[in-house]
């Protein structure tokens, strides 16, 4: 939403995406195996159009807690946190910032088998064509839930942690996970409002929201 100061919100949902072919650095030039992009997938001899290659970040965390454990699970999205700040904080100085704008990210973030994120790219104009069902259900919500944040109307209050599926990450700074809580960034218990590939509860939140929105503007009315 602004770079100076810097304040972003990280969607809940997303997508693991793979290759139709067994990983192997014995073909390194074959494409099926190494790009997991699905213009690319779809022409694989053998692609299977329903299956696809595409899990729901929601699914694919609750498979790695099972392989690796929450603890491994937790630490790995933390690391996807920190990407995410960091890319942000990196070009803080150079990016224009218009207070009548707002961007929309798409990061590329590849896991290694040790569970190490690594960024591979960060789109400035990521993909809205939808691909499959789930893939257009996750879009046109995400789109909603963008305009909700950007708040034409003048709805918000501005202090809200949570819109939607968006959670506050970074508000000039960490923003804490508990309501009220002091900012314990430096030390080792402060956790970060963040729930990447966790529970999207999106439309109880926000008919919640709007409803408390509504019941304060009547009380000081």
């Amino acid at each position: 939403m602004s770079y100076i100061p810097l304040r972003a919100w990280l969607y809940r949902d997303g997508f693991a995406r793979f290759s139709n072919t067994r990983f192997t650095l014995s073909s390194i030039d074959d494409q099926y195996v190494h790009l997991t992009n699905v213009a690319v997938q779809k022409t694989s001899p053998d692609y299977h159009p329903k299956k696809g290659c595409k899990w729901m970040l929601q699914r694919f965390r609750q498979y790695l807690a099972s392989k690796h454990g929450p603890e491994a699970v937790e630490t790995l999205f933390s690391d996807m946190d920190n990407i995410f700040i960091k890319s942000l904080q990196s070009v803080q100085k150079v990016i224009i910032s218009d207070k009548h704008c707002f961007e929309l990210y798409g990061y590329d973030i590849l896991i290694d088998q040790d569970l190490k994120p690594w960024l591979l790219e960060v789109n400035a104009s990521p993909s809205l064509t939808a691909s499959s069902r789930e893939d257009y259900e996750l879009k046109t919500c995400l789109l909603e839930d963008t305009l909700h944040v950007v708040d034409m109307e003048g709805r918000l209050t501005g202090r809200e942690k949570r819109v939607g599926g968006f959670d506050l990450m970074w508000n000039d700074g960490p923003v804490s996970r508990e309501e009220g809580a002091p900012d314990l960034s430096e030390m080792g218990n402060f956790v970060t409002n963040t729930h990447l590939g966790c529970v999207n509860d999106r439309k109880k939140q926000l008919r919640q929201l709007f409803r408390s929105l509504q019941g304060q503007k009547k009380a000081s009315s």
